[in-house]
């Protein structure tokens, strides 16, 4: 068989080249031919494999990337591929190797809303749509479920679309370390003493990589332990910005850049860490090979592989919230550690895993497939844009029997739970699950620009909560599980949508489970411990939700499940859970805006005053969120919670009035007379 492998440029220290060419050269092994087209390449052309260069121009990356599409697509218009593998995002190709990050679903958090208007958004975003969208016909080879995640989340892309490869690691390059010189012979060769401390940073694409946050950790580190403490950077990119960065902060003598070297195993077997503080990164193939040559490592949680750190116990991994103070007092603390034997030996060990190293055989198992199947795929000018979206994962297709459209769902039954103005929540049961379908069928546009009026969001259908559901499982909230999501329409006062939901282990609210409290407050050490967790729970859900630009608009007490367990000895078991739900409403930014932070916590002020919460569970709560000592809150903060407090009573004061009005209608209708004596009792009293 003949295949076409495309990309834009080809390095050889590009881990999206070299995967590119272990997965060429495993279909040469097997007896297919490889044929790569490319813009430019660089290196040595492997034996077995064809190099095409596709000359293309263009002044700007979205411009060039354009003109290389437009111009790849007129050359295999003339030819006859198998199988077409695509390792940047272009639309047609019947296999996409997904190592890049979703950009659209990047830049709408990082970038405001007129930035989806600019030419560069709008080339990219064209051919990300044109290979993940629904309609499209490409299969995808996803290298971290985050990603796959992410993807889904803003083009629902359907599952049988995906197939998750396991790490791609070359056993080949780190199953030989021992071959290498010693350790302290590599030390000595790059001029490092023992007494030293050598912290790698691999990888090009200094910005991404985040050089510039390693750089200022290494400049806050004291004066004693920076003069032994050297950064090697090792990768290829502009340095320019960077010896700047260095030289202001005084640390031009302990940061140097090796460029692009081939050495790399060898330099980690020299290295004390290696400090991989990412803004963005598919997977982060310089984590696991760090972790197999026994290299400790210290990094970001938006690399795919970050969990790897977590299973071989070879490092750290930052918060969801990115900190500069984090990451200079991890280094710091990782730099003196007396663990790092210990993450060492743990990572050898992990490299031990059999799995770790067949990635290029699972990829071209993929591709056979794939020429199989050939006619499941379309000609890339057959896409088209539908007024319908639906999404809905392999489970519940399989027990909806073929009643699996946007009308079937929508037409539903089951048990009621809640009906307001364009908004209709039901639980039914499908094979051997609950689940919960929350129905938008539009709100109108008088209630539209009601909500514009008062300069809010209005809600229009299920999108908020989508999103919102995908946005806490990635910040690692338990929150809903979705199993479907659709929407049908472009007009926003009428458009109908759906989102599905597995019925979760519980339906016991924070608000009732707590009513007792006030009378009969936790008094055992088992409840105390609960109430505890209870508190440290919803602290740590507020705090991460707005130190990642997200705002709840509903955040009481009665939007969070309990589902609480307990050990053998009493205390609370890592089996338990608080679930955060009802978020049709929830906000997403780069930046959580003040005011915002004050309403969901005056929200969750108002909806516990009634449960017996003392003065020293609020100093608790305010001490637990923000993180500092409670001397420098109350000092520096006090404007802040001096809104919350005013907010969360005023919103107190009003619903008890409301709740009066309620219950003096309520009794007048039981006894039209009240009414006639109680204005006797104001005329009399006037």
């Amino acid at each position: 068989m003949h295949f076409a492998f495309c990309l834009y440029k080809h390095f050889p220290y590009s881990g999206l080249s070299l995967d590119m060419l272990r997965i060429a050269n495993e279909c040469t092994q097997r007896g297919h031919k490889a044929t790569v087209y490319t813009g430019s390449w660089e290196g040595d052309v492997p034996v077995g494999v064809d190099v095409v260069i596709v000359k293309h121009f263009g002044l700007t990356n979205h411009t060039r990337a354009g003109a290389f599409h437009r111009k790849l697509r007129k050359q295999l218009a003339n030819s006859d591929y198998d199988v077409l593998v695509g390792f940047n995002k272009i639309p047609g190709m019947y296999i996409y190797y997904c190592g890049d990050y979703c950009y659209v679903g990047r830049s709408f958090l990082r970038h405001s809303f007129f930035y989806r208007f600019t030419p560069r958004f709008l080339y990219f975003s064209s051919f990300e749509r044109g290979v993940f969208q629904a309609s499209s016909k490409t299969n995808v080879l996803s290298l971290s479920d985050r990603e796959k995640s992410i993807y889904q989340q803003y083009y629902l892309t359907q599952d049988s679309r995906f197939l998750c490869l396991p790490p791609t690691l070359e056993k080949a390059r780190w199953a030989n370390l021992e071959e290498l010189p010693n350790r302290e012979a590599l030390r000595k060769s790059l001029g490092i003493n023992d007494d030293e401390n050598l912290v790698l940073l691999i990888g090009s694409g200094f910005s991404t990589k985040g050089l510039d946050r390693a750089i200022v950790a290494m400049a806050a580190l004291p004066e004693a332990l920076l003069a032994k403490t050297k950064l090697f950077v090792v990768g290829q990119d502009k340095i320019e910005p960077y010896l700047r960065l260095a030289k202001r902060l005084d640390v031009s003598k302990n940061v140097h850049f090796l460029g692009g070297r081939k050495d790399v195993p060898a330099l980690m077997k020299a290295g004390d860490m290696l400090l991989h503080p990412a803004y963005a990164e598919t997977t982060g193939g310089v984590l696991l090979e760090a972790i197999v040559s026994g290299l400790p490592v210290l990094a970001t949680p938006v690399c795919g592989y970050a969990p790897h750190i977590k299973m071989a116990e070879a490092g750290h991994v930052l918060r969801k919230r990115y900190s500069q103070e984090e990451l200079n007092e991890k280094l710091l603390e990782m730099l003196l550690s007396d663990q790092k034997h210990v993450w060492r030996r743990n990572g050898l060990e992990y490299g031990k895993n059999p799995s770790l190293y067949v990635m290029p055989e699972r990829a071209v198992d993929f591709i056979e497939q794939t020429y199989a199947q050939r006619n499941l795929y379309v000609n890339p000018n057959q896409y088209h844009e539908r007024d319908e979206s639906l999404y809905i994962n392999n489970e519940l297709r399989q027990a909806l029997h073929g009643k699996d459209s946007f009308k079937d769902i929508m037409n539903l039954e089951g048990k009621v739970y809640r009906e307001a103005l364009g908004r209709r929540t039901l639980r039914f049961t499908r094979g051997n699950k609950d689940y919960f379908v929350k129905m938008h069928t539009g709100v109108g546009w008088r209630e539209i620009m009601k909500n514009i009026s008062y300069l809010r969001a209005p809600v229009v259908g299920a999108f908020n909560e989508w999103h919102g559901v995908h946005r806490l499982n990635d910040l690692e909230i338990e929150t809903m599980t979705v199993a479907a999501y659709g929407i049908r329409g472009r007009n926003p006062a009428t458009k109908h949508s759906f989102i599905v939901t597995e019925a979760l282990p519980t339906e016991t609210s924070l608000e009732d489970f707590c009513a007792t409290w006030k009378r009969n407050p936790p008094s055992t050490l088992k409840e105390i411990r609960l109430k505890r967790w209870i508190l440290n729970k919803v602290v740590e859900t507020a705090r991460v939700i707005h130190e990642n630009g997200a705002n709840h608009r509903d955040f009481y007490l009665c939007h969070f499940l309990l589902d609480a367990h307990f050990d053998q000895t009493e205390h609370v078991s890592s089996e338990s859970k608080l679930f955060l739900i009802d978020l049709h409403r929830i906000q997403m930014r780069r930046k959580t805006p003040e005011r915002w932070a004050v309403k969901d916590i005056a929200g969750l002020y108002y909806s516990s005053k009634d449960i017996g919460l003392t003065k020293r569970d609020l100093l608790r709560f305010m001490k637990l969120y923000r993180g500092k000592p409670l001397r420098e809150i109350l000092t520096t903060e006090r404007s802040f919670w001096n809104k919350v407090v005013s907010r969360g009573n005023k919103l107190y004061d009003s619903e008890k009035r409301k709740a009066l009005v309620k219950e003096t209608q309520r009794l007048e209708r039981a006894d039209p007379m009240l009414t006639k004596k109680a204005s006797a009792t104001n005329f009399l009293g006037k």
